[in-house]
């Protein structure tokens, strides 16, 4: 089994984190416009999107991330995190018990590209407000 290098484990969180490119002949990371933070009721997996919250009545949409969006993530070493809060809109319905969030390469359908389970799940009842806190969001390659 190989393993990426940390060089390589940069360029390809720096591209992630905006849903930009690499060029690896040149080391250069074109920003792209974003990608999507979702928030899930039952757990993904590598092969399975898990169960992401319901848009039906309840006034649920991703979050987009990047350029275009919320906020971006950034750092180096092996791990990016968000820069600034990203927040949902007011609850019209119940969400259900979010157990995970995490990152599409679209606003709707499109691929999970990572996930993670909150350090503790929550239920998000009408009138609540789902927030993930500045470094709350930490993608990470080792």
């Amino acid at each position: 089994m190989s393993q990426a290098t940390d060089y390589l484990e940069g360029k390809v969180l720096s591209a992630l984190g905006s849903l930009g490119s690499v060029d690896f002949a040149s080391g250069s990371v074109s920003a792209g416009t974003g990608g999507y933070i979702g928030l899930l009721t039952a757990a993904p997996s590598d092969s399975s999107g898990g169960t992401e919250v319901s848009t039906s009545g309840t006034a649920y949409t991703r979050v987009q991330v990047g350029s275009t969006g919320q906020g971006s993530f950034s750092g180096s070493a092996g791990s990016i995190a968000n820069g600034t809060e990203f927040r949902w809109e007011d609850a019209t319905a119940a969400y259900g018990n979010v157990t995970h969030v995490g990152l599409y390469d679209a606003a709707t359908g499109g691929n999970l590209l990572v996930y993670g389970a909150l350090q503790a799940s929550v239920d998000i009842d009408i009138g609540d407000i789902f927030k993930i806190p500045a470094n709350g969001f930490t993608i990470q390659m080792n």
